[in-house]
């Protein structure tokens, strides 16, 4: 009869912690990582932009995204374009939302403008996402007294 008592109350502790320990999740201590802190960082890739009938590629240039709190980054497009007068200093395009999870983030629309480093005024509109690490940015671009814009597109290599 001790024994089935013993036993019994084995078990009865068993259950007890059994039911204490599984009460816990894994990510209860974890804080969550907002979207911007999420895909921060370098992307390499190409920046395809077309203008009037001409398509012009720019390889292997590196686009940053810079996490400014959980849910916005600032956007640094680099430098590119041809030799001399016809290149284009980089430009940071601020205050850009991110949404998502799991892999997949929204780059939301936002437009911008500012004077970069050649002391040019520019200003356009950007979007895009990141889906399993790769980066695709669409953007469209004035610069100066440009008739019409520039639209480019940059696409990140993988891992």
């Amino acid at each position: 009869m001790e024994k089935v008592k013993l036993i019994l109350s084995v078990i009865a502790i068993c259950l007890g912690l059994g039911g204490t320990l599984t009460s816990c999740s894994e990510n209860d201590d974890e804080p969550a990582v907002g979207a911007a802190k999420q895909i921060a960082g370098t992307y390499v890739g190409d920046i395809t932009c077309s203008v009037l009938n001409m398509e012009l590629k720019y390889e292997s240039l590196a686009v940053k995204l810079v996490a400014t709190d959980d849910a916005t980054v600032v956007v640094t497009i680099p430098s590119f374009g041809g030799n001399g007068h016809n290149t284009l200093p980089s430009f940071d395009v601020p205050a850009v939302k991110v949404s998502g999870d799991n892999g997949i983030y929204e780059i939301a629309t936002t437009d911008f403008s500012g004077t970069n480093d050649a002391g040019q005024f520019y200003s356009g509109m950007l979007h895009g996402t990141v889906v399993d690490g790769i980066l695709t940015l669409e953007f469209s671009l004035h610069i100066g007294a440009m008739p019409m814009p520039m639209t480019c597109k940059f696409i990140s290599i993988g891992d």
